[in-house]
């Protein structure tokens, strides 16, 4: 089977050593080339989000399956990306990964789990079939919207989670923070099409804790700088790879399917990334929110 991987920063490498022990031979393709060479039989799109719809421009249908390992929402549309990706190939067949999973740790052989999703389900058994190791657990799931967003959405979190480290709000406060952060992503999840009990699974709650709690994280070192007191622009230039909940965060606050939503945590780290926001007072305009039932 013939594999295509479009895109090859750290997670696209990763990929294609989990294919290579998988026993396949992937083939690398870079976002200036224009063709596949030859007939895929699958094709990974692992490109920054941003930048989807401009690469794939570039080629011709890859007339194969194609799944998406890349999380995010595009600003202009707010589209998920294998949204983008039937956009720019018409009848594609889609599907995406999604799951805490830190490609230095992939890399270095340690035990992971993730969720392949396709809404039909003999297309995830294929995708399931081609990731699926010991080392690497795939599970599956006909709810492309919620995986898909359960892993857009956690970048959000993530930044704010890196606040409350940096602030050192306490673990208390962190983990009130990850719990109401869960309810809030599930909230826009089923607002958007997507099922709640995927928000409670490797894509939702799972990529979260991760990408929330450690500072392997680009969206919670983010977080633990500006909290720091380093500017925006200052705390971004340190990173050598895009900062997805910053895209995210504004795809969020512009979509119409979010915005009668209630979202309390994303509209302040969007006011403390877009409007200038000091950071203790968002702190203090959630804390005094007017409390209820919780949901």
């Amino acid at each position: 089977m013939k594999i295509g991987i479009l895109g090859q920063g750290r997670w696209g490498k990763t990929i294609k050593k989990l294919l290579e022990e998988n026993h396949f031979k992937p083939l690398s393709f870079h976002h200036t080339d224009t063709d596949w060479k030859e007939k895929l039989d699958c094709l990974c799109v692992v490109i920054p989000v941003q930048h989807v719809r401009e690469t794939l421009s570039h080629f011709p249908h890859p007339q194969c399956p194609v799944i998406s390992l890349s999380k995010g929402l595009e600003v202009s549309t707010g589209k998920r990306v294998t949204e983008i990706i039937k956009d720019i190939w018409k009848n594609a067949k889609v599907g995406a990964l999604s799951g805490p999973n830190f490609s230095e740790e992939i890399s270095a052989g340690l035990p992971a789990a993730s969720v392949v999703a396709a809404e039909e389900e003999n297309l995830g058994k294929f995708f399931q079939n081609i990731f699926h190791s010991k080392r690497f657990r795939v599970y599956r799931s006909t709810d492309l919207i919620g995986v898909e967003l359960g892993g857009a959405l956690k970048n959000i979190y993530a930044i704010a989670g890196g606040l409350c480290y940096g602030l050192k709000l306490g673990e208390n406060a962190h983990a009130s923070l990850l719990t109401r952060s869960l309810s809030e992503m599930t909230r826009l999840g089923i607002a958007a099409g997507g099922k709640a009990e995927t928000f409670f699974g490797l894509s939702g709650v799972g990529d979260l804790l991760l990408t929330a709690s450690s500072m392997k994280s680009r969206n919670f070192r983010l977080g633990t700088r500006l909290a720091s007191g380093i500017p925006l622009n200052e705390a971004t230039a340190l990173e050598s790879s895009v900062i997805e909940g910053l895209p995210t965060t504004l795809s969020v606050q512009r979509s119409f399917l979010f915005s009668k939503q209630k979202k309390p945590i994303a509209d302040e780290i969007y006011r403390i990334l877009y409007e200038n926001k000091k950071i203790h007072e968002s702190v203090l305009d959630l804390l005094e929110r007017q409390v209820g039932e919780e949901d």
